[in-house]
């Protein structure tokens, strides 16, 4: 099959981020460059469960299936993403529920934990745009436009976009995100978290030579 390696990589993705609640039934979307420019991508209302490696998508950058399943509803997000930035080697868009809660709430989240740390905090919520839309591809490359170190961003009443060089790097950040969320949580609930100082993090990028 062609692209099989690309599409059992992705499909292990899947497993992995269903497994820890990032996403969950056929909420969220997961997807990555292929090795000759095209895209592949979770395909539309299959439950994750259930998937095949022959269930998944291949797009083009314009979103027209070549090969597999429906592609996701949010495949204009993803391919705006990659189209924009050719950086970005895969995308986790999760619906894991502190993500969410924030992402409801609509304020920037603050540099408070490591875990957020690495995921380029303070972590911004996207304006509101329709999921399944060209607006949500819009709002996100903007952002991630402007702040090059950004590595998650919420969507407004919706969830979380992560990017990466690859599926692995996006999903350590979709779930660093989700454990720094959790955690914000649970510190406001106890107190008021202080937000990293500018000279702890100095000490940070000095430690591990970021």
């Amino acid at each position: 099959m062609k692209y099989q390696s690309t599409r059992e990589q992705l499909l292990d993705t899947v497993i992995k981020a269903n497994e820890v609640d990032l996403i969950r039934m056929s909420a969220g979307n997961i997807s990555t460059r292929t090795a000759d420019g095209l895209v592949a991508i979770t395909p539309s209302g299959v439950k994750y469960r259930n998937m095949s490696i022959e269930d998944i998508s291949i797009v083009d950058l314009d979103g027209n299936l070549v090969e597999g399943l429906k592609p996701s509803s949010e495949t204009p997000m993803h391919t705006a993403i990659y189209r924009n930035l050719p950086d970005v080697g895969s995308i986790c868009h999760t619906h894991s529920t502190y993500a969410i809660t924030f992402a409801m709430l609509g304020d920037e989240i603050p540099m408070v934990n490591l875990e957020l740390l690495v995921c380029g905090a303070p972590i911004p919520v996207a304006p509101w745009a329709s999921p399944g839309t060209p607006k949500a591809g819009e709002v996100t490359v903007e952002i991630f436009k402007d702040r090059p170190e950004l590595k998650v961003i919420l969507l407004r009443k919706h969830g979380l976009v992560a990017i990466g060089a690859n599926l692995d790097h996006a999903f350590d950040m979709a779930f660093n995100a989700e454990v720094g969320f959790q955690s914000y949580y649970q510190a406001l609930l106890l107190g008021k978290p202080e937000p990293i100082t500018d000279e702890q993090f100095a000490e940070v990028k000095a430690a591990y030579n970021l």
